[in-house]
């Protein structure tokens, strides 16, 4: 991992350039003026995340990948892009066991 903050799907839906804008400018900002600019922006993610899911259909659901397996295996590999090296050797013992499983399921039944 390379520590650099990679935003995900969701983060995406929730954020806006202004959002942006807005928590550039923070660290400029007086004291006060800082508190009260921080809490607004996070009601305003706060709005937008409430809209997110209000609508009728999800919009950051995995909407190709119906197999659930299908779809851990792929959530452990995206996973994995955000881990530490430690974080990551689990989730990589882990998609180990899924394949030997997978494997085992092919040969034996």
């Amino acid at each position: 991992m390379d520590n650099e903050y990679k935003p995900t799907v969701f983060d995406t839906q929730v954020q806006s350039h202004e959002l942006q804008m807005l928590k550039t400018i923070l660290p400029y900002m007086e004291w006060r003026q800082q508190k009260s600019l921080a809490v607004m922006i996070k009601y305003m993610e706060l709005q937008k995340t409430a809209q997110l899911f209000s609508a009728d259909t999800p919009s950051i659901q995995m909407c190709e990948i119906t197999d659930s397996r299908e779809k851990a295996l792929q959530m452990l590999n995206d996973l994995s892009e955000i881990c530490t090296e430690k974080e990551k050797e689990n989730i990589d013992n882990l998609l180990n066991m899924f394949q030997m499983f997978s494997t085992y399921e092919i040969l034996f039944s």
